[in-house]
C-alpha cells in the first residue's frame, strides 16, 4: 500500500530528502509524479508539517491516511479565511499591519498564515503545533522565497501551471490519487476547480520554489567549486550527502544572518528565533 511505502521512505530517507530528489518532475516518470501528487494530496503532510511527517503521523498507525486527510478538509471548510489569507501572502499582496507578525527579509509573516498551519497540524495530529514550532518553520520558509527572489529563480505562473497539470493527470490515472484528493475534496466542501486553483496552487507553489532554491543554491556551489557536479542518472539514482548537507549550510546561513523584529501586538506568544536547529 502507498502509505506504508511513503512510511519507509520517509524513515529511510527523510521527507526533505525525497521531495529534494523527487522534485525533477520534468525528467521523471509516473512513479516520481506518483509521489509528488501523493504528497501535495495530503495536506497533513505538505502544509501542516513539511519535515518529517510522516513517520511521525502514521508510525502507530492510529488513523489512515484518508482520515488525516478528511480532517484537514474539514478544517478548511471550516476556516476558508485561513486558506485565503496564506494565499495572499504568496501573491506579497499587502496586509494590514496588525496582521502582519513580523517581516522576514523581503517577505512578511501574516497572523493568518500561523493560524492556518496551527491548526492543520492540530486537527490532523501531525507534528508539533505551538507557536515556536510552526513560527520557526515559516521563517525558514520565507527566508528561503526571499533567497529565490533575490536569485531571479521565483516559480512563474507557467511552471506552476506544469506542476499542476502534472497532477491532474495522474489524478486521472491512479486509483489510489483519486480516492485521496476526493476525500480532501469532499470534506473541504470544495470543487474540483477549487481544489487546483486554491488549496493545491499554493502546494504547488511552495514545491516548486523551494525546488528551484535547492537547484540554485547547487548550481552556485557548484560555480564556486564547493560541490561537485553530478550526471542526471547520479542525480535520480541517489541522495547525494554532499548537496544535502550543502544546502543545510544555506538554510542554517540565512537563517543565522536574519534580524527579525516581532509586532508588538503579538508579543504574549511565543514566536521566537531558534537558530540552533532548522525546522524545515
Amino acid at each position: 500500500m502507498i502509505a506504508n511505502l511513503l512510511k519507509v521512505q520517509a524513515k529511510v530517507i527523510g521527507i526533505k530528502a525525497l521531495v529534494g530528489r523527487a522534485l525533477h518532475f520534468k525528467k521523471g516518470g509516473n512513479i516520481v509524479r506518483k509521489k509528488i501528487l501523493i504528497i501535495g494530496a495530503l495536506s497533513v503532510l505538505i502544509i501542516a508539517n513539511f519535515s518529517g511527517v510522516l513517520q511521525n503521523s502514521y508510525a502507530d498507525d492510529k488513523k489512515s491516511v484518508e482520515a488525516h486527510i478528511q480532517l484537514a478538509g474539514s478544517y478548511i471548510k471550516d476556516n476558508p479565511e485561513l486558506l485565503s489569507n496564506s494565499l495572499d501572502a504568496l501573491a506579497s499582496k499587502s496586509f494590514n499591519e496588525k496582521e502582519i507578525v513580523v517581516n522576514v527579509d523581503l517577505l512578511p509573516i501574516s497572523i493568518g498564515e500561523i493560524e492556518f498551519r496551527e491548526g492543520l497540524r492540530n486537527i490532523a495530529e501531525t507534528g508539533d503545533a505551538d507557536d515556536k514550532s510552526v513560527f520557526n518553520t515559516l521563517v525558514e520558509e520565507k527566508l528561503i522565497m526571499s533567497y529565490a527572489i533575490k536569485n531571479n529563480v521565483l516559480p512563474s505562473k507557467s511552471e506552476i501551471n506544469t506542476f499542476i497539470e502534472s497532477e491532474k493527470s495522474l489524478y486521472k490515472q491512479d486509483a489510489t490519487v483519486q480516492k485521496y484528493v476526493d476525500a480532501f475534496c469532499s470534506s473541504a466542501n470544495m470543487s474540483f476547480d477549487e481544489y487546483w486553483n486554491t488549496y493545491e496552487y499554493y502546494n504547488a507553489f511552495r514545491i516548486v520554489a523551494l525546488k528551484k532554491a535547492y537547484d540554485k543554491a547547487i548550481e552556485i556551489g557548484i560555480e564556486k567549486g564547493e560541490l561537485k557536479p553530478l550526471t542526471d542518472s547520479e542525480l535520480n539514482s541517489q541522495i547525494n550527502t554532499a548537496y544535502q548537507d550543502y544546502w543545510k549550510k544555506i538554510k542554517t546561513e540565512l537563517k543565522n544572518k536574519t534580524s527579525i523584529a516581532i509586532n508588538k501586538q503579538y508579543a504574549g506568544r511565543d514566536f521566537t528565533l531558534d537558530t540552533s536547529k532548522l525546522y524545515l
